[in-house]
């Protein structure tokens, strides 16, 4: 994808390079929405072209810049270049190697006062290893995700991969929640609080770091993905 696509009112998203975790690929995405003073809130930024950040200040300032899980921090440092005077927003664990970047502060489940009329906020509690931050975007009854839910597309001609997927729980059509991300989660009565509050809100789509998104009925989805914690 060379250019931002629309995916809901004020709320754009584009696909970055792949990267490699222990060897596995996984693509990145980045999520930017537009508040009402005209500012760019930019949550797990990519490298994009000149012309894309160009159309973007065109219209007004990059605010905000967001990584919701200790995984997405990285991703920060080629934007903070570029907008210094944009405020880097952190998750609870930051890598020490990023942790000389100039953070305005960490995200909990209270958003920060320059973007509260615009997003609710909660942080995932009770993995042993990473909690992520999701935020609500009221208006367009949309909810953003980081690394827990993924959705992968079977590609054809690699058998081998689309059964690893699928023995994992994240082959689209349903995708779901990672099974050693599930076997972590080690605190489960933090997390059951931490799936109420996400499922009190009014969403109606999800927006995933990796894989396919969900435009509708995303609230069940959601549901069943974590209906291994509920069971």
């Amino acid at each position: 994808m060379t250019c931002l696509q629309p995916f809901a009112e004020n709320v754009w998203i584009m696909d970055g390079p792949t990267v490699r975790a222990l060897g596995i690929p996984f693509p990145t995405r980045m999520i930017v929405v537009r508040l009402g003073d005209g500012s760019w809130w930019v949550n797990s930024p990519v490298t994009v072209a000149t012309d894309v950040i160009d159309r973007m200040t065109s219209s007004g300032p990059v605010r905000y810049l967001a990584a919701p899980t200790k995984m997405h921090v990285w991703r920060l440092e080629a934007w903070h270049k570029l907008f210094p005077a944009a405020e880097l927003w952190a998750p609870p664990q930051i890598p020490n190697a990023f942790k000389w970047l100039p953070f305005a502060g960490i995200l909990g489940d209270v958003p920060p006062i320059g973007w509260a009329d615009y997003f609710d906020q909660l942080l995932f509690r009770g993995n042993l290893f990473v909690e992520e931050v999701y935020f609500f975007h009221k208006k367009s009854h949309t909810v953003i995700f980081g690394d827990f839910i993924q959705n992968y597309p079977p590609v054809k001609g690699r058998p081998l991969r689309n059964a690893l997927f699928k023995l994992a729980g994240v082959l689209s059509p349903c995708g779901g929640v990672p099974i050693d991300i599930r076997l972590s989660f080690t605190h489960r009565s933090l997390a059951r609080r931490s799936l109420a509050k996400l499922l009190s809100w009014d969403f109606d789509k999800v927006i995933l770091a990796h894989g396919i998104c969900v435009e509708k009925d995303a609230k069940s989805y959601v549901e069943r993905a974590f209906g291994w914690l509920t069971g």
